[in-house]
């Protein structure tokens, strides 16, 4: 909020002349309680000369002729909610029945929630808030008392200053609590995950728990675990009233990923949450960030629900498409009317998909050859290298997988290893040019911060298998919502590796990938995937994904002639060759019987 001067000197004249006329900071704190309902305003006398500063701060602000607008605070993920999101949030809350008596901010900031929530629900009687950062603190304050000129407040205001993390909420508001009690829990936690604080060394996480998603050894050291903060605080509320058997509807602002975990881990029953509703918002418009996100608004402490439905703040349900999510016999899926059409083949694809190679350092290990028969190549620092070929190999990216059929790739990498944990110490006698060019980049290699390297040989990779060395795979970026599946032959006589960003299965026989490669194309593989993926997600396609395409169970359902039509029709003008059924049966029989046995 923009502060008049007039308003700013006036209470800084007021509170100047109390500090001078020896007003004890109970009589302080008793004057601006009776003007904000905010209680025990100041701790102390210390705490009004914190304030005080606080306005010569922003009186200073006032005078300059441009102001820069500050970037949130990395180090907390914060992005302050804007009042007239905040007020549409609460217009919109009320206009779907909602009218609460009591308010939780578990991270409140400068308080345009609670400004939005005393314009619109007549009803409050008792506002918590919760709010780490001090300078926020004075900023709420401010924004009370500004609002309090022109406005009566009737609630109750708590505010404390603390770590939502270790506090003790429900101590404090149990004197509030009665049997015609409404609870809304609103709010705009931070955007970050508890790994990301972590790298910045931030004090403000959670205490590390595996509780929830329960993920084990690799799974876990591989990021499996990591965690949004807003989706702890959420559960950790949720969970702290429903122990206490309370029951009262959440509306916060979270990033989509949050809201699909949450309905996901609903499954366990243990957070009680219901009334699931996924209510769109445009992130790129209100905060500037490329990230899908919306008010998670349910209701807590009744039952535990399986889904979610979405709508979008700008829309009424009317106009919003029906799309419904989450759980449908034990399958978690993103569409669940569009899913039924197709649920017939989810099942385990055979043979398994496979992860590209991982080696966290592309400007050593990804190179450009400097032509097709010279042995120099340019690695990711402009320099150029002279190295054995035998350990190179072409090489693509996620951005390089836009085709149905690869022929060229733009980069080559360097395969230490033909499988997880083998031995590197061979390169320094059979490759010594490699060798010498791994060995001055070591350091590099031993400060890679993934815990997978740890204790693992020097020039160590990740994803790699006899499976990467098949001359012939289908590979899928994981990235791209644009949805079709590469076929990979070899180039120049050598398998093609891709990238950790890709998934791949592989072939040693170029008619048994052919086949794969038709039925993969499918309109109706491409229906099923979108059933159950999210393409607002980072890396929509997964391995977990792209494992439920039993192509067994939808083989049967579909016939030849389905096959051939689409293959002739959409396919033929890529790979240009005669089809058979026989040769489709015995190839799709054949995988079978590997897969029983």
């Amino acid at each position: 909020m923009n502060f008049s001067e007039e308003f700013l000197l006036t209470l800084f004249t007021d509170l100047k002349y109390y500090l001078k006329s020896s007003k004890k900071c109970e009589e302080i704190n008793h004057i601006f309680q009776s003007k904000t309902k905010i209680s025990n305003f100041f701790h102390d006398k210390k705490e009004i000369e914190h304030f005080l500063e606080r306005i010569k701060k922003h009186l200073a602000t006032l005078k300059q002729k441009k102001k820069k607008k500050k970037k949130p605070k990395a180090d907390m993920g914060d992005f302050q909610t804007p009042i007239h999101l905040t007020n549409k949030i609460c217009k919109y809350l009320i206009e779907n029945g909602e009218n609460p008596t009591l308010i939780i901010e578990p991270t409140c900031g400068k308080g345009n929630f609670i400004l939005s929530a005393l314009n619109y629900f007549p009803n409050l009687e008792y506002i918590y808030c919760v709010e780490l950062q001090k300078k926020y603190e004075w900023d709420f304050k401010l924004n009370i008392l500004h609002y309090a000129i022109l406005n009566p407040i009737h609630p109750i205001i708590d505010f404390y200053c603390d770590n939502i993390f270790h506090h003790s909420l429900t101590t404090n508001i149990k004197k509030y609590i009665h049997s015609e009690s409404k609870i809304l829990i609103i709010g705009n936690p931070p955007w970050i995950t508890n790994s990301e604080l972590s790298s910045l060394r931030s004090q403000n996480i959670p205490k590390k728990s595996n509780k929830i998603k329960q993920f084990r050894g690799i799974d876990s050291i591989t990021g499996k675990s990591n965690f949004d903060i807003a989706e702890f605080i959420i559960n950790d509320l949720v969970q702290k009233l429903t122990k206490e058997k309370l029951k009262g509807n959440t509306a916060i602002l979270c990033k989509n990923t949050v809201i699909r975990n949450l309905v996901k881990n609903n499954r366990l029953k243990t957070q009680k949450i219901s009334n699931i509703k996924a209510v769109e918002i445009d992130a790129k418009k209100e905060f500037n960030i490329h990230a899908a996100a919306a008010l998670f608004y349910s209701s807590f402490g009744k039952t535990a629900e399986n889904k979610g439905r979405i709508q979008h703040i700008d829309k009424t349900a009317e106009e919003t498409s029906s799309s419904e999510f989450g759980w449908v016999n034990n399958k978690f899926v993103s569409n669940i009317c569009q899913y039924s059409k197709y649920a017939y083949f989810d099942g385990i694809f055979y043979p398994a998909w496979r992860q590209g190679v991982k080696h966290d350092l592309t400007k050593i290990m990804v190179l450009k050859q400097i032509n097709s028969t010279s042995r120099l190549y340019e690695n990711g620092l402009n320099q150029t290298i002279a190295l054995e070929q035998e350990k190179i190999y072409p090489f693509l990216k996620s951005s390089d997988l836009k085709k149905k059929l690869i022929t060229s790739t733009r980069y080559q990498v360097i395969i230490t290893q033909e499988k997880v944990g083998q031995s590197t110490d061979y390169l320094k006698k059979d490759f010594p040019q490699l060798y010498n060019y791994l060995n001055i980049h070591r350091e590099k290699f031993q400060n890679r911060k993934s815990k997978i390297y740890i204790n693992k040989p020097a020039f160590s990779i990740f994803g790699i298998g006899d499976y990467s060395f098949k001359p012939y795979k289908i590979g899928i970026s994981g990235f791209y919502k644009d949805l079709h599946f590469s076929l990979i032959p070899p180039q120049n006589n050598k398998p093609v590796m891709l990238d950790d960003t890709c998934y791949f299965i592989s072939f040693d026989d170029f008619d048994e990938a052919f086949y794969y490669w038709i039925v993969l194309n499918l309109p109706e593989i491409k229906a099923f995937l979108h059933s159950i993926t999210f393409l607002d997600a980072k890396r929509p396609y997964t391995k977990e994904i792209l494992m439920r395409i039993d192509l067994s169970k939808l083989i049967k359902q579909i016939k030849y002639k389905q096959i051939e039509d689409f293959y002739q029709n959409t396919l033929r003008n890529i790979i240009d060759r005669d089809i058979s059924e026989h040769d489709f049966i015995r190839i799709f029989k054949k995988r079978e019987k590997e897969k029983i046995e």
